[in-house]
């Protein structure tokens, strides 16, 4: 995968709401989009993805391993 592109999770994931120190828990399900990929883009490491939460109106960040991503 490369920056900008979406994917479901496919198991519930840890995340960190933008701007704020609070931990939320993003359901298996979630639309998420890669913001940044770590190591290699041909063969990553992990990838930072964003969700938005619409309860809160707002956005949550969280590192995925890449064998975990999809």
């Amino acid at each position: 995968m490369r920056e900008n592109d979406t994917f479901t999770l496919s198991r519930p994931t840890e995340a960190v709401v933008v701007g704020e120190h609070t931990a939320v828990l993003l359901p298996a399900g979630t639309i998420v989009t890669v913001v940044l990929v770590f190591g290699d883009p041909a063969l990553p490491d992990a990838y930072e993805v964003e969700a938005f939460l619409p309860e809160s109106d707002s956005y949550a960040l969280a590192t995925i391993k890449a064998v975990d991503a999809g």
